[in-house]
């Protein structure tokens, strides 16, 4: 391994371009940035050797580890007897067999169909159009308003952009699909209720009522569907709390709308069942899935709906057909990738691995950062956990500080561990591991956060209640 070459470094600062990144802080030739090459359970190298922790999963992604040669095995015996099937035209046996798997899994039930896609915006793009169609089919052409809550992020093509709830994001790009609305999200820490800390579900009803007044003062009859994370990303692995779930189900049954569960990230072991809903006792109409769906080895996703929904597409008339394609929708290579890949999470009992280490995770987390007046709260469901940083512990006050996840970010990978630490609703250190994190992998994890929110309270000029613990040792540099 070896740093960049000069024509690769002069491609970097010409011709790349991130996604949510500005390229301008790579546009010099004397730039270093990390390039990742090489991975391996829940580990990955630079160009130069250096070895990382990821924290992450790639992006709440790789599930079932880095290195996994079955699913790469998979793959290329795929693209050695087809590379590419039309799914304009032509079902291929991966795409027929990841189907039957989908429906098998999810909480729609085992006559759903599925609708694959390249990813998770596509998935919801996609989700939302069966939704608006359906209603129209139903002889309801007025429904075509979707609810979803503030700060949510949903994907970043129109429609899917229209009811992100993250307003930064959304801003910028108008004229927007229109018929967004979005309602408070119910968030515990934070509650606009009692002021953080709810003791039981009353807090959460009153959320769920205000979903209630917004299908009434909107009319119910323009409504199409709802639109929502089991357990939030944006803001941080903000659990939704199930008792609200359970009434936003009975809304939608009551007034004839569509829930929409997006487990784009919570798919797939992430929470630790198959799917979020799943785990809160709720069964949605439609179920969005991307990411570790192959656990990144290729791209997919799939907007999975109730057999009853997708009925009323199917019939002898040409007419009636869903009148949405992607050119790139279920590649027999990315099929037989979820195949392989669900086959491991399923072997290896990911999900289960998921909740207890994730219960332990959360556990030394807290013990390690409980007292710490930096810290608010240590959250989360599976391995799918957030640390909310505050101003002051006591007065819950937030810690709005110019560039400071920037900074946080940088000390995080100089101790070896890439995680997320942003800000999108309030600053938080995002963790999301591979679901195949080791106990030892767990504790260095735990002991790098630690260590790096002591120096982000140093920074501060807040002094721990609690002694710090040692500086965590860098990992070690790979062979070449």
């Amino acid at each position: 391994m070896s740093s960049l070459t000069t024509s690769q470094q002069q491609a970097l600062a010409e011709n790349v371009w991130l996604h949510f990144f500005q390229m301008g802080h790579l546009s010099s030739l004397g730039a270093r940035p990390t390039v990742l090459v090489r991975g391996a359970g829940s580990r990955v190298w630079d160009q130069e050797g250096n070895e990382y922790l990821d924290g992450l999963s790639g992006l709440f992604t790789v599930n079932a580890g880095y290195g996994r040669h079955e699913i790469t095995a998979a793959m290329a015996a795929q693209l050695d007897a087809i590379a590419y099937v039309s799914p304009f035209s032509f079902p291929s046996l991966p795409m027929i067999e990841l189907s039957a798997k989908l429906a098998a899994l999810a909480p729609t039930g085992p006559r759903s169909r599925v609708f694959l896609t390249t990813g998770g915006s596509d998935a919801v793009e996609a989700a939302l159009k069966i939704a608006k169609a359906y209603q129209r089919r139903r002889g309801f052409a007025e429904r075509t308003k979707v609810i979803a809550r503030r700060s949510a992020y949903h994907g970043t093509s129109m429609g899917a952009l229209s009811v992100n709830g993250v307003t930064s994001i959304r801003n910028g790009f108008g004229p927007l699909v229109p018929g967004a609305r979005h309602v408070p999200l119910p968030y515990r820490y934070r509650c606009d209720f009692c002021g953080g800390g709810c003791a039981d579900d009353t807090c959460a009803l009153r959320y769920a009522a205000e979903v209630e007044r917004l299908i009434e003062f909107e009319g119910p009859e323009t409504i199409a569907a709802i639109i929502l994370e089991p357990v939030q990303n944006s803001g941080g692995a903000i659990v939704t709390p199930p008792a609200y779930l359970r009434r936003v189900r009975e809304l939608c049954d009551a007034h004839g709308i569509l829930l929409i569960s997006d487990e784009v990230i919570c798919g797939f072991g992430r929470v630790g069942g198959w799917f979020g809903a799943q785990e809160m006792g709720v069964s949605p109409d439609i179920v969005t899935c991307a990411k570790a769906l192959t656990s990144g080895y290729a791209p997919l996703g799939a907007a999975i709906v109730r057999g009853t929904i997708a009925d009323a597409f199917v019939s002898e008339r040409d007419a009636d057909k869903l009148m949405h394609g992607i050119t790139f929708g279920g590649h027999p290579a990315a099929c037989a990738a979820a195949l392989a890949n669900l086959q491991i999470l399923e072997q290896e009992a990911l999900g289960e691995r998921s909740r207890t280490m994730g219960d332990y995770m959360q556990r030394e987390l807290r013990a390690a950062l409980g007292d710490h007046p930096n810290v608010g709260e240590v959250r989360g469901m599976g391995l799918f956990m957030a640390v909310e940083l505050v101003r002051d512990r006591g007065t819950r006050e937030s810690l709005a500080e110019e560039r400071l996840m920037g900074w946080l970010s940088e000390q995080l990978k100089r101790r070896g561990l890439i995680c997320r630490a942003d800000d999108r609703l309030e600053p938080v250190i995002q963790l999301a591991p591979p679901l195949v994190i080791t106990r030892e992998e767990a504790d260095r994890c735990v002991a790098i956060v630690a260590d790096a929110v002591h120096a982000l309270g140093r920074k501060l000029g807040t002094a721990p209640v609690m002694v710090a613990l040692p500086a965590a040792e860098p990992l070690a540099v790979a062979a070449d």
